[in-house]
């Protein structure tokens, strides 16, 4: 028992004495632009998906429209008669 004392003293001992190394304050500083750049990329990040979402809304539009083009050139050429090819021979005059 005394021994894990002992560990568990000389493992809390030197996080207590580091109160304010430079060390510490460096990590603090490097802690809140991490944050900041977090929030900022998180931000950013929102705004990419709801383009992203508004551009899928745009594709869909646009196939649906292009897919009823393609119908109606569909049956325009099919209610269209057919053009008889010419035979290729040229008269005589």
């Amino acid at each position: 028992m005394k021994a894990w004392m002992a560990v568990a003293m000389l493992a809390v001992v030197p996080l207590v004495g580091c109160g304010g190394s430079r060390e510490l304050n460096r990590a603090k500083v490097e802690v809140n632009v991490l944050r900041k750049d977090k929030e900022t990329l998180s931000a950013e990040n929102e705004a990419l998906k709801t383009k992203v979402g508004e551009l899928e809304g745009e594709l869909a539009n646009v196939s649906k429209e292009r897919d009823e083009l393609k119908v109606a050139a569909e049956q325009a050429a099919a209610a269209a008669p057919a053009a008889v090819p010419a035979s290729g021979k040229k008269r005589k005059k």
